[in-house]
């Protein structure tokens, strides 16, 4: 499979100067505030794609303008027009390509909300890249700005602990997911508490009592500061419940994917666990010397590791990339285990 154009975007977008991308940011911003729908709402999305709108009991696919705001999925074509509130979306199915219309798309996001008391499905289709990144828009105007009860941490290792449940907000981004709290801080060093979406190693949902009602619990193990961390969280709607599960299977497998076909020699292993423990500090010290191997060959490693996309520059500094973080945490959990 090939690496995803998206995860290779964000790496860009992420090598960038942050005063650069802010100011991209703003150029953006502005030019969506600018486009806006006859009620006055900003466009956040618009493309030409081939699609199924409403369960259309045909099959047929038809060109049309996909438009979305921040609180309508908008499909439309010369003769007819499809509009999907957000609040309606129960479930988004990214690469899925359901049997009924797989001779016609290559990749596709399918997109199941209700209308009145009925279930319907729209199918977009488009080339990989496209829809990957309408996918994530499309997550992130489902979920963000959620309310959210956290418990963090929930175990440590196979150690449960008595956290209490804290209100939260929620907010995705593409390398975390990230849980805002208005009442104080879910973290000592009082910043928002993220869980780093490529630490994740598993993560299920669960049926659970809480405050007397049966709801949806989702457990998130993942690697923090070298230790197995296990958070759970709880939203109020079963429907984002299960939209907030499709986004993190998705990412997850985004990142693994992007590993999996990868090779790397116990010497390449080891400067990619050392670059994670030092962070910023690798630039700051003899790293050939700190990991004990000669300059060159600490040259030729680097150069592997971002020919590979583990990291984000054949020189130092450098940081590890999603794939190159989850590569370290699957070797973390490997010695906890």
């Amino acid at each position: 499979m090939a690496k995803s154009d998206l995860l290779q975007a964000y790496r860009r977008k992420k090598s960038e100067p942050s005063d650069e991308r802010e100011e991209q940011e703003r150029e953006r911003s502005k030019k969506q505030t600018e486009k806006q729908t006859s009620d006055g709402e900003s466009i956040v999305v618009d493309f030409v794609a081939n699609f199924v709108a409403g369960g259309n009991a045909s099959f047929d696919p038809v060109k049309g303008r996909v438009l979305m705001s921040q609180r309508r999925l908008i499909l439309a074509t010369s003769k007819a027009k499809t509009v999907i509130p957000i609040t309606s979306i129960f479930d988004i199915a990214v690469g899925q390509v359901p049997p009924e219309v797989e001779e016609f798309f290559d990749y596709t996001v399918m997109v199941g909300y209700i209308i009145g008391r009925q279930r319907r499905t729209t199918v977009i289709g488009g080339d990989r890249e496209t829809i990957e990144k309408f996918s994530l828009l499309l997550f992130r105007a489902a979920l963000n700005g959620s309310r959210a009860q956290v418990t963090h941490p929930a175990r440590i290792g196979g150690r449960v602990l008595d956290t209490e449940r804290r209100p939260s907000g929620l907010h995705l981004d593409y390398e975390a997911v990230t849980f805002p709290d208005d009442d104080g801080p879910l973290t000592e060093n009082g910043e928002p508490f993220h869980i780093d979406l490529a630490s994740v190693i598993f993560f299920e949902v669960l049926e659970r009592t809480v405050d007397g009602e049966t709801r949806l619990v989702l457990s998130v193990q993942h690697v923090k500061q070298g230790q197995t961390v296990t958070s759970e969280i709880t939203l109020d709607s079963r429907r984002k419940m299960n939209i907030l599960g499709r986004y993190l299977r998705l990412v997850y497998h985004w990142i693994k994917s992007g590993v999996r076909d990868v090779e790397i020699t116990e010497q390449g292993l080891e400067v990619l666990v050392g670059l994670y423990s030092a962070g910023e500090m690798a630039a700051e010290v003899d790293f050939s010397e700190l990991l004990g191997v000669e300059g060159e060959v600490l040259e030729a490693e680097l150069e592997t590791l971002h020919e590979e996309e583990l990291i984000g520059d054949d020189e130092l500094p450098t940081s590890l990339t999603p794939q190159g973080r989850f590569v370290v945490n699957e070797e973390i959990e490997d010695v906890n285990v």
